[in-house]
């Protein structure tokens, strides 16, 4: 009854259905990832009450009286809305309104690089919503610390869904470890997949174009981008075509870094802002190893032959990397499996890519980090009065989303396929939670769709799996530009197909770092030293330093903080 409601209202307006704190008569007031590969259960998260407890007291029963929730989220990029859906009222706060009588105010939002300035001046002023989005894990340890968050320790086990407890599993408890503070847990994390690493994106339409073999070595990439830069098979007029797009704010910053430079460094064997083990067991910061200047090198050469975006450090904000990209301007760039917009499509219906692991090392291996187990946070201020509503919330956005609760993933699907961003509607906005291996495994998926027209789906795949796979296979087949769900079927293709299928290869080499959290005095010392090795980069890249200059870095981090750090994380990790 809820779907046909949903849709029918959608069909006759143009749009669809359109909480923690108290009950609300009491109350006083961010392509991540999103694989899908889901336990089709129906135990406790349907809300039947088990023995002894009260309906509402189970992970997805329905409150007897209104209970308002106010939530900080971080601003989508590109949330791709149309009429009647916006972060603020939209199809899924009606789901969640219907299902569990939880009313969700969005407190305040931001954009990512404004986000955690904002949030700070809310700490400051102890004006905190009742659920927050946490980017930061000082931020994390500062609120928990100061006695600022909930105790989710007994929430988590008696109101968790079987979604996220068997998420969380894959992961074998490490995404919870570094949230749990002198016994107690005060914050759920996301969960990051395994295979969440940049990879190379290339325009093949301008390989094929040019004549041109798929790059796989550092110097075959620089042939391959003067060839762009030099021949313009865009069109887009001398001096206007770019090689290599790069991150406008930070081309270097560690894991899944969308148009970083990272997997360049990997390729000489050296892994920036991490914390590293060498063969002795001793901590080193991967900034300041001595293959870095051989990256530094490499970098410098390529922005000095115009292979490199040579505005990308005047640019400002991610979204112009995207609009650079999305234009038809640049012809190659890295980013994870799901970094592609739509928006390139839509622009360029010509467009083709093709996903490669590049650049490789001299072994003919594709170095890439493994994820720290903790990402983003959501976590609950300890003034709320039903902190269990943040569980009830979570279970109800991913048991729609991965079509374990098939009648929500029906009333929303309408609104995804016309390209709006998840991150837009759900309330925790980019809190993602999939399975560890869930790309590469969707990727196999696809992969026989594609090919041999035949899907083999197990237990664990749900209904928006397989219309995953139905949108890349629509797309191999030949998708009509003018269909509405061309762009999305764009995105499934490449990102679920083409992408997921080299993730798990050969010469994939995925490395660990010794150690992903602060220290004691990280806090104190971190500011100065990030802001230090971020200029390095800019500097020496660019030219304004000489590549020496990477060596008087090393000293002046050591000397500015950078020893006590290493030698709290040797202390730790020992």
């Amino acid at each position: 009854m809820r779907v046909k409601k949903a849709v029918a209202f959608f069909l006759a307006a143009g749009m669809l259905l359109g909480g923690c704190g108290t009950a609300a008569s009491d109350t006083s007031s961010k392509e991540t990832t999103d694989g899908t590969v889901a336990q089709t259960t129906e135990e406790t998260t349907d809300g039947t009450a088990e023995a002894g407890n009260s309906e509402e007291e189970t992970p997805k029963g329905k409150y007897k009286e209104p209970v308002e929730v106010s939530i900080s989220k971080v601003m989508v990029t590109n949330p791709h809305l149309i009429e009647g859906q916006s972060p603020e009222k939209n199809i899924v706060l009606d789901l969640i309104k219907e299902d569990l009588n939880i009313d969700v105010k969005i407190a305040w939002q931001a954009e990512d690089s404004e986000y955690n300035n904002k949030l700070s001046l809310n700490i400051a002023s102890e004006n905190l919503p009742d659920i927050m989005y946490i980017t930061n894990y000082l931020t994390f340890r500062e609120l928990a610390e100061n006695g600022m968050l909930a105790d989710l320790t007994d929430v988590y086990e008696k109101y968790a869904g079987d979604y996220l407890k068997s998420t969380y599993a894959t992961f074998e408890g490490r995404n919870l470890e570094p949230l749990t503070i002198d016994g107690k847990l005060y914050a759920l994390s996301t969960a990051n997949i395994g295979y969440g690493h940049d990879i190379l994106w290339l325009r093949k339409d301008w390989l094929d174009k040019l004549g041109l073999e798929v790059p796989k070595t550092m110097d075959e990439l620089k042939f391959v981008l003067k060839e762009f830069v030099e021949k313009d098979p865009g069109g887009n007029g001398e001096g206007n075509t770019i090689g290599l797009a790069v991150n406008a704010i930070k081309p270097v910053a560690g894991y899944g870094n969308k148009f970083g430079v990272e997997p360049i460094f990997h390729s000489v064997g050296a892994y920036p802002t991490q914390w590293m083990k060498d063969e002795s067991g001793q901590v080193y910061y991967g900034s300041i190893a001595p293959e870095m200047k051989e990256g530094l090198a490499i970098l410098r050469d390529m922005y000095e032959e115009g292979l490199i975006d040579k505005q990308f450090i005047t640019r400002v904000g991610s979204g112009e990397t995207d609009a650079i990209i999305d234009s038809g301007l640049a012809g190659a760039w890295f980013a994870p499996w799901w970094g592609q917009s739509p928006d390139i499509y839509i622009k360029n219906p010509e467009v083709e890519l093709v996903a490669v692991n590049a650049p490789l090392d001299a072994e003919g291996k594709y170095n890439h980090l493994v994820p720290t187990p903790t990402g983003d946070l959501v976590a609950v201020s300890k003034d709320c009065k039903n902190p269990e509503a943040l569980l009830k919330i979570i279970n109800e956005e991913y048991d729609i989303y991965r079509g374990i609760d098939a009648e929500g993933l029906a009333a929303v699907k309408p609104i995804f396929d016309q390209g709006v961003s998840r991150e837009a509607l759900f309330p925790t906005g980019g809190f993602n939670l999939d399975y560890y291996d869930v790309v590469p495994k969707l990727g196999k998926l696809c992969k026989g769709l594609v090919e041999n027209g035949v899907m083999e789906a197990d237990e664990t795949t749900t209904d928006y799996d397989r219309w995953k796979a139905e949108g890349a296979k629509k797309f191999a087949d030949g998708v009509d530009p003018a269909d509405s769900n061309a762009p999305n079927n764009f995105r499934d293709y490449y990102g679920r197909y083409v992408a997921s299928n080299i993730l798990d290869t050969p010469e994939n080499n995925p490395v660990e770092a010794a150690y992903y959290y602060t220290t004691k005095s990280s806090s104190k010392l971190r500011p100065t030293l990030d802001k230090l090795e971020e200029q390095m980069y800019l500097q020496i890249i660019t030219g304004e330093k000489p590549l020496d200059y990477f060596d008087e870095f090393v000293e002046q981090w050591k000397k500015l903080g950078g020893d006590t750090l290493t030698q709290e994380v040797q202390d730790i990790i020992k």
